[in-house]
């Protein structure tokens, strides 16, 4: 999917810093699971649970830059082009729901 470079987008200041919070703890929950593999340390279960918390947040990190999408491009396309505004929005959500 591409977006047109001319539509205007607000400040993503918010959505970046929250997706750059949300990589930090999926990288140090994905450190910590490394370790514990390396360790032999942990039940199968708790390095599941360790597994599926790295895996919810990754999904909440998509969902934040779901909600930049729509914030900042999705909302303003609407005003100028609300035909590829929701091809592009139909694009994205098949894409999600492909890798479910």
């Amino acid at each position: 999917m591409e977006v047109k470079k001319d539509v205007a987008h607000h400040d993503r200041t918010a959505h970046n810093k929250a997706s750059l919070n949300r990589i930090r703890r999926i990288q140090g929950q994905l450190k910590s699971l490394e370790r514990m593999i390396e360790a032999d340390e942990g039940s199968c279960e708790d390095r599941v649970i360790r597994a599926r918390t790295v895996e919810k947040g990754v999904a909440s990190l998509i969902s934040n830059m779901i909600e930049c999408y729509i914030d900042n491009t999705i909302k303003y396309q609407m005003q100028t082009d609300p035909e590829q505004a929701t091809e592009e929005l139909s694009a994205l959500m098949k894409l999600v729901n492909k890798y479910k």
